[in-house]
């Protein structure tokens, strides 16, 4: 079924999927990088198209400025229904596995994590409790909580806040349904990061729920070794960024 996207501008688009949006989102970036690559032809005010349609034609700057403030705009905008229908197009993948299929997954990626030189080594590591629909973290954290030391998130606010995990840790659930840990703050360092996402791509990209969480953390343990772990549908191609959007160093899938 098709979804109608509408710009700031009022114009509108209808796409059924995000591969769609995509497709629509590399049409206008490339629409901005031949603007941009006239702006810089710059020849006495003038610009002289080399290709892509123009060739022979002149632009003033105001012209040309104008076209890349039009087209980085509606590149901005399509980011974010790119984000929006991938995000609705997983949902929807994991309606079509069941909690049997998805817990089977989820060991059989946590035995590949398990069988990594990076987590091996690893004394302190952050990690997750995990959501209904995000890789099963429940029986793992039993598994290593008295081998390693775990880190979990908590959400203060707009801020992620770690916590270190004990065997008589008290878990609550927290704002997002997701159940956290109340010891007290972990300001130590770490070793190691595992980390959920709504989706990932092939060069480490990560998509979140849109909230910003992860990145605003992460950007502040640059160092640390960054791994993402997700369900065989959840890791694509390729996914919108954004300058702020923290890659990972590894993907560990299906």
């Amino acid at each position: 079924m098709k979804k109608i996207y509408r710009f700031s501008t009022g114009e509108s688009f209808e796409a059924e999927n995000f591969l769609e949006v995509q497709k629509i989102l590399h049409d206008h970036e490339q629409y901005l990088q031949n603007y941009q690559e006239l702006f810089e032809s710059k020849d006495d005010s003038e610009y002289v198209a080399r290709g892509n349609g123009f060739c022979d034609s002149k632009f003033s700057d105001s012209f040309l400025e104008g076209q890349m403030d039009k087209y980085q705009q509606k590149v901005n905008e399509l980011k974010v229904f790119a984000k929006q229908a991938l995000r609705a197009d997983i949902k929807m993948l994991k309606k079509q596995h069941t909690a049997e299929q998805l817990g089977e997954q989820s060991q059989r990626i946590l035995q590949k994590l398990e069988q990594t030189k990076d987590f091996q080594q690893a004394d302190k590591v952050m990690i997750y409790s995990a959501l209904p629909d995000e890789v099963q973290t429940a029986g793992f954290l039993k598994k290593w909580c008295n081998k390693k030391q775990l880190i979990l998130p908590t959400v203060v606010g707009d801020d992620i806040v770690p916590v270190a995990l004990t065997a008589t840790t008290i878990f609550k659930e927290g704002d997002f349904h997701i159940m956290e840990p109340q010891n007290a703050p972990y300001d130590g360092d770490f070793d190691l990061m595992i980390v959920p996402g709504v989706a990932f791509d092939r060069l480490g990209n990560r998509l979140g729920r849109g909230r910003g969480y992860y990145d605003r953390f992460l950007a502040k343990h640059l160092s640390v070794k960054r791994i993402g772990i997700c369900f065989d549908f959840q890791l694509v191609d390729e996914i919108p960024t954004e300058p702020t959007d923290i890659k990972m160093h590894a993907i560990i899938s299906l």
